[in-house]
């Protein structure tokens, strides 16, 4: 007999079973027990959380030989028939792969004038209903508007706002809701011990938080932990094989970062990358790690286990950063997930990332040596960004900004939008081969990142200027208001048009060669 996988063989077989849905439950069985049941449902609510197995036991409850019973009896015919797959009268559709209006006619529309062959009710059951065409939602809207008698509808999707409302409006709405990490905790507890497998409770809470609410996810995760282990499965197992981090080294490295401490920042970067883990799933682990020290923080549980040294010491931690800057880490990294994905080199830019949020904020006075010498009037007509200078005499730092100013005069007249946006930004080495183009205006940034050909266009004018050996990435200045000495510049959210805009683009990039308009 073929493997059956773990979420098919738990799925629940009584109402009893159907754990962190109560109030779904309740309904359901309040309505068949005063004989007050609809012949239509829809069932939504997020994936993995019981919605197709309710809707079979509804179907049982409503056509048990000993029924309509709050509770199907699992002994009779009719609800064996239904637990293995062979009931002639409950009709399973999968509206992921027939959403053609062809499929719903010949399934459901022609079929409903067919009396049930055994059950006391013909029950069709469309999953995913949200992925019927147009046309099938329509062939289907009459029927379901008026059923014959011995039809029953029941709708599941995990996208309710794309059901028609003139199939919403016919149905009884149930929304089941994800588990907590504590029901999701005692249901693998129960598996577990069914199997006759041994698993640390705190290993079963790791993998009850990664499910993220979802009972068959939580058993898929299981399952695959007891293929590979080979004994009791332990905490440490389970994060090498999900590819998760350890708590420890998660607050190690953000204890680092918070401390402003560069070397440890690039040893616990180091250590963790040995392990096999991607720049992404370490900020993405930061992040739950805070969302814990930020609950704990407020004196709420973010523990899975009931392990009461668990709890005190990530208690002390947040203590210790306290809840100001937790915030301000979780920002910081909030912000650099999100830009992460676009970078050609994650490992190098997120060491640099956080290595800079370590560094000490900038001076505000600026050597008068650093500052660029004011361009000839003869190149008026697409002028240097104002903010692009070395923040020091290093040749590197002046070389990439020499570069990036060529950029810029190229891409002026050729694309003067993007130039606009690019005039409030500077070059900054942040580490070998990398620099980074820092934009005091998040607008700006927003713009730039935005578009991948800007971006391919400034990477092209960087290389074809000798900027082939350094990889840019985009970011946002530590400082987005201007010091009270910058002058006052004209900006292009203005709302400008006609005369006004070509008179401020002349402004911004001075009267085209030879006097001619574009």
């Amino acid at each position: 007999m073929a493997h059956l996988a773990l979420y098919r063989k738990y799925r629940s077989q009584k109402f009893a079973d159907l754990i962190g849905q109560d109030p779904v439950v309740r309904t359901l069985q309040n309505a068949i027990e005063k004989g007050r049941t609809a012949h239509a449902y829809l069932f939504t609510g997020p994936r993995g959380t019981g919605k197709t197995s309710a809707a079979r036991l509804l179907a049982k409850a409503l056509t048990c030989v000993h029924g309509p019973a709050p509770e199907p009896c699992n002994e009779c015919e009719n609800c064996h028939s239904i637990m293995d797959g062979s009931a002639m009268d409950l009709i399973e559709i999968d509206a992921a792969s027939e959403s053609g209006v062809d499929n719903v006619r010949e399934t459901i529309v022609e079929a409903v004038d067919y009396h049930p062959t055994t059950f006391r009710y013909k029950v069709f059951i469309i999953d995913e209903v949200h992925d019927l065409s147009r046309n099938a939602f329509d062939a289907l809207l009459k029927t379901i508007e008026e059923p014959p008698a011995h039809v029953v509808f029941i709708l599941a999707t995990t996208e309710f706002n794309r059901v028609p409302p003139t199939i919403r409006s016919r149905c009884q709405r149930f929304e089941f809701h994800r588990g907590t990490v504590q029901d999701l905790h005692k249901r693998l507890a129960q598996v577990a011990e069914a199997e006759g497998i041994q698993a640390e409770p705190a290993a079963l809470g790791v993998i009850a938080k990664m499910a993220d609410g979802g009972y068959r996810d939580a058993l898929t995760l299981l399952e695959q932990a007891m293929v590979t282990a080979d004994g009791p499965i332990t905490q440490e197992h389970v994060f090498q094989q999900l590819g998760l981090i350890s708590e420890d080294a998660l607050d190690a490295l953000i204890q680092a970062v918070h401390n402003a401490e560069p070397r440890p920042i690039v040893e616990k970067l180091d250590e963790i990358y040995r392990s096999g883990r991607d720049p992404r799933t370490i900020v993405e682990a930061m992040l739950m790690r805070l969302s814990d020290l930020m609950r704990a923080s407020y004196g709420l549980s973010s523990s899975t286990s009931n392990d009461s040294s668990l709890e005190a010491a990530t208690r002390s931690l947040s203590v210790e950063i306290g809840q100001a800057d937790l915030i301000r880490l979780q920002g910081r990294l909030a912000k650099i997930h999100a830009l992460i994905r676009d970078v050609t080199i994650p490992r190098v830019w997120l060491e640099s990332s956080l290595m800079g949020h370590s560094d000490p904020p900038p001076v505000a006075a600026k050597d008068p040596a650093t500052v660029p010498t004011p361009r000839a009037a003869s190149q008026a007509a697409a002028p240097a960004p104002a903010s692009v200078q070395p923040l020091s005499e290093d040749p590197k730092a002046q070389e990439l900004t020499t570069i990036w100013k060529k950029v810029y005069d190229e891409l002026a007249p050729q694309a003067k939008v993007v130039a606009v946006r690019l005039a409030k930004t500077r070059i900054i080495p942040v580490s070998p081969g990398v620099a980074l183009v820092e934009f005091e205006r998040l607008v700006d940034l927003d713009y730039v990142q935005e578009r991948p050909k800007a971006q391919g266009a400034i990477r092209e004018s960087w290389r074809r200027h000798g900027g082939e050996g350094t990889e840019l990435v985009f970011g946002a200045a530590a400082k987005q208001a201007p010091s009270p000495a910058e002058p006052e510049t004209v900006t292009v959210e203005l709302p400008l048009e006609g005369s006004r805009l070509i008179a401020a683009v002349k402004d911004v990039f001075g009267q085209p060669e030879g006097g001619k308009q574009t």
